[in-house]
């Protein structure tokens, strides 16, 4: 009898079926693939999108699953290890004026992704979670950019106003490792946050990397850097200020 291969994944992204394959081939697992397609081709669209479909034998399905987690490209999560690292790691910490946020830090930074998501969005809900995810915002903002932009995206719109004022606070004179970490994620915070002023600050400072990464943000959020120069004197930086503050105020 042959052996009957399963769906474990599919793609449409040639950068990640790389991924997958290189994944399944070093796991050892032997896989085929067959092409799918998108909605977008069965509602009739000029260019469809074509899947890839990756098939494993169905004794290695769980095993193929966990090679591709490893990567971070595809992961099922687990909802009693979800809980189970909330009780045991997220809760002692709830309320606590200054947690020790060390081992926290380090499981975002291991886990993929999605369960990431997962963990956020379930302190979130939990008494004194915003407080524990905005400490946690601020001590990730040097070490580890792709949580901290997961993390932005959680608490957006949520966010205290203590939040608010650390963020313009550290962005204007915390270490420079924290306000290179806060301008790469600034873009995900909400309009009604004074990204503004926090730009500002960070394109006026003394430091020539700060400013390069704030033209970047700078370009990121507005698709425009009113013609600003981070190694530009001085006074022709303040002029290119001025005219992105003034389009500010008008828009």
């Amino acid at each position: 009898m042959a052996e009957r291969y399963v769906e474990v994944t599919r793609s449409a992204e040639p950068v990640q079926r790389s991924l997958v394959e290189e994944a399944l081939e070093e796991a050892g697992i032997p896989f085929e693939t067959m092409e799918g397609h998108s909605p977008s081709a069965i509602l009739g669209f000029a260019n469809p999108v074509v899947d890839l479909i990756y098939r494993v034998p169905e004794d290695k399905l769980q095993a193929a699953k966990d090679a591709l987690c490893a990567r971070g490209i595809v992961c099922d999560i687990s909802a009693r290890l979800l809980r189970r690292t909330f009780e045991e790691v997220v809760q002692p910490l709830l309320g606590q004026p200054a947690p020790d946020l060390g081992r926290l830090a380090y499981l975002v930074g291991i886990n993929n992704k999605e369960t990431v998501r997962a963990l956020f969005a379930l302190t979130l809900e939990a008494e004194g979670g915003l407080a524990l995810l905005e400490a946690l915002f601020f001590a990730l903002a040097p070490e580890d950019v792709s949580a901290l932009r997961a993390l932005a995206r959680v608490i957006a719109g949520r966010r205290s106003a203590a939040f608010t004022e650390r963020f313009l606070a550290e962005v204007r004179s915390g270490p420079k490792p924290v306000r290179l970490g806060l301008l790469e994620v600034i873009s995900e915070l909400p309009l009604a946050f004074p990204r503004e002023e926090a730009l500002a600050a960070a394109l006026r400072d003394e430091d020539p990397e700060v400013r390069d990464a704030a033209s970047e943000a700078l370009f990121a959020t507005k698709r425009t850097d009113y013609g600003y120069d981070p190694e530009a004197p001085a006074a022709e930086r303040e002029k290119a200020i001025e005219r992105f503050l003034r389009a500010s105020r008008m828009a």
